[in-house]
């Protein structure tokens, strides 16, 4: 793994810091779920061998939104939606996987300048030969390579219905979580409370995905 986060600098450790107990502070969490949620940022974040603090803030964005998919489709999963409602719930996770890829696609780009300038720098007062591949490239790589397949896949999916059913939700959140595993060893976060069951009413179901942000206004 990257040896910025073996040796990170203070300004990014703070970052992963903040954004593991970001992440992992919501309210239905249990602690052994936030402990565990936790461990999935900080993993998460590995991977993704952030290099400086622009690295770092768009690998944490990216992991925060995949989180806040991943808590969608576990809700709507458990849920009797109406025409409405599931077409509604779509067009938000329609939104949120096309962030996620753009998210993606910018920290790549970001880390390709950063690896630019940082070859440029010292060529520019005595040539130098070629810095050598830097270890665990392959890795990310494939890593990225991963997660932008299975999201487009699942926008792909997503695009060509009309509205998001519980079995899709379902089959859409297990696909993902091959994107970004949970950590090694992590409980499976609880279902719903059975104070909003799949036959909830209408403001019950509204309720539930307010919280998870379903509702909220996207770009």
């Amino acid at each position: 793994m990257s040896e910025t986060l073996t040796q990170p600098l203070p300004v990014t450790q703070d970052i992963i810091t903040l954004a593991a107990a970001s992440l992992s502070a919501a309210p239905h969490l249990t602690e052994a779920e936030r402990t565990a949620r936790s461990q999935t940022v900080l993993r998460g974040t590995e991977a993704f061998q952030p290099e400086d603090a622009t690295q770092t803030v768009l690998a944490s964005l990216v992991l925060g939104h995949h989180l806040a998919i991943m808590d969608g489709f576990r809700d709507i999963a458990c849920l009797t939606l109406t025409p409405a409602e599931a077409a509604r719930a779509r067009m938000v996770t329609v939104a949120q996987t096309k962030l996620v890829l753009q998210l993606v696609r910018e920290l790549r780009t970001a880390r390709a300048d950063a690896r630019t300038r940082a070859q440029a720098a010292p060529q520019a007062a005595e040539p130098a030969e070629p810095a050598p591949e830097p270890a665990g490239e392959a890795g990310y790589e494939a890593f990225l390579a991963q997660l932008l397949t299975t999201y487009g896949e699942t926008l792909a999916t997503l695009g060509n219905a009309d509205t998001l059913t519980p079995a899709a939700a379902a089959q859409a959140r297990e696909a993902l979580t091959r994107a970004i595993p949970p950590a090694p060893g992590a409980a499976p976060e609880a279902a719903p409370a059975a104070s909003a069951p799949a036959t909830a009413s209408r403001a019950q179901r509204r309720a539930m995905m307010k919280q998870r942000g379903a509702f909220k206004r996207t770009a």
